[in-house]
């Protein structure tokens, strides 16, 4: 790449752990709001239908970003709050669908289908939206076949979800059920981050970026968690 070498790059395994566990909530609370969307119909639905994704977008968001808090760069790393805003909306809206193609009343293998690449799509457009936020002195490229395989792995996950969803979200089957499928989500969502990761290398430039309407990662992550 120009004859630019890749930056040494480190995991805090910690903070690794922490995002898998965020996923596993956010994957119980997946199930749980598509109960109470589907058990519910006109504006309520409607409610719980934009609560929901507002609350399952933004836990899939806030894994995100305590994974790229665990990814350590040895230079200063800023994130562009608008296009973070951009990658969280992203999120919500592959929730939106989620929930959306599970409260249906008749889902058929087409919707299941649709609905799995949409929300596949979602998720890896926020997750390389994220990237593109980054600010630091330095160039990315991606290996063609690690980012291929990050947004089949987005798409599979989705279609395998959408499915645990939909068979686990009534709110008469038992937590411990809904607890082992959020674990088996849990697990599985952080894959494709992490493949993601894998896909990307940053090779130094020495030519500061630009870090108007930027904050600090450590400062973005604190407040994915906090909200």
């Amino acid at each position: 790449m120009n004859g630019l070498s890749p930056i040494p790059a480190t995991y805090d395994y910690r903070l690794v752990a922490a995002s898998i566990v965020i996923a596993i909530f956010a994957s119980y609370s997946a199930l749980d709001l598509a109960g109470r969307v589907t058990a519910h119909r006109g504006r309520l639905r409607l409610a719980w239908l934009m609560g929901g994704a507002l609350a399952m977008g933004h836990g899939i968001w806030a894994m995100h970003y305590i994974g790229m808090l665990a990814f350590r760069l040895p230079i200063p790393v800023y994130y562009h709050v608008p296009t973070v805003v951009l990658s969280l909306l992203a999120a919500v809206v592959a929730s939106w669908v989620a929930l959306y193609v599970v409260s249906r009343e008749h889902m058929t293998p087409l919707h299941v289908a649709a609905g799995s690449v949409l929300m596949g799509a979602g998720i890896a457009t926020m997750h390389y939206t994220g990237m593109a936020a980054m600010r630091l002195a330095a160039m990315h490229h991606y290996h063609r076949g690690l980012w291929i395989l990050s947004v089949l792995l987005a798409i599979a996950i989705s279609l395998v979800g959408l499915l645990l969803i939909a068979y686990f979200s009534d709110e008469a089957r038992g937590w411990i059920v809904k607890l082992a499928i959020s674990v088996t989500l849990g697990l599985a969502i952080p894959a494709m981050h992490y493949t993601g990761m894998a896909a990307v290398s940053f090779m130094a430039t020495g030519v500061a970026p630009d870090v108007s309407r930027s904050v600090d990662i450590s400062a973005l992550a604190v407040s994915a968690i906090l909200t």
